[in-house]
């Protein structure tokens, strides 16, 4: 089953939107060294990994993710699916209706990431871990 895995955030003013997150949220957020493939790319700690029960259902909360350097107009906040295989999942992504959005790209340390369009033009990112791939 793919799990969200992480988000990203767009920024057109990276240091604006990073004190804005970090004064209303408190989130955590750093520059993480990525040059070549994100400069000024800055990783989201949004607090300690927590898990919420509910009456009828127990999940785990989502607490890491990114903040990087807006690249297209109206560019939402992302939410990246973990997958085992990032060639599997785009094609059932386009023999169930989607569409994929540009080109696959590796990220070194990092894995292998893509997105795609489902049925209703909603962005989703797909993420395929480094230690996951078998290229």
């Amino acid at each position: 089953m793919g799990n969200i895995a992480y988000f990203e955030i767009p920024a057109e003013d990276i240091q604006r939107a990073k004190k804005f997150y970090m004064k209303v949220f408190g989130w955590d957020i750093q520059n993480y060294p990525m040059e070549g493939v994100a400069p000024g790319y800055q990783a989201v700690m949004t607090g300690k990994p927590a898990n919420v029960k509910g009456p009828n259902y127990e999940m785990s909360q989502l607490n890491s993710g990114g903040m990087t350097k807006r690249m297209f107009p109206n560019q939402p906040i992302t939410s990246y699916v973990q997958v085992e295989s990032i060639d599997a999942s785009l094609e059932l992504v386009k023999t169930s209706g989607g569409k994929q959005h540009g080109e696959k790209v590796k990220i070194p340390n990092v894995g292998t990431i893509a997105f795609i369009n489902d049925t209703e033009g909603n962005v989703l990112g797909l993420w395929q871990p480094f230690r996951m791939s078998k290229e």
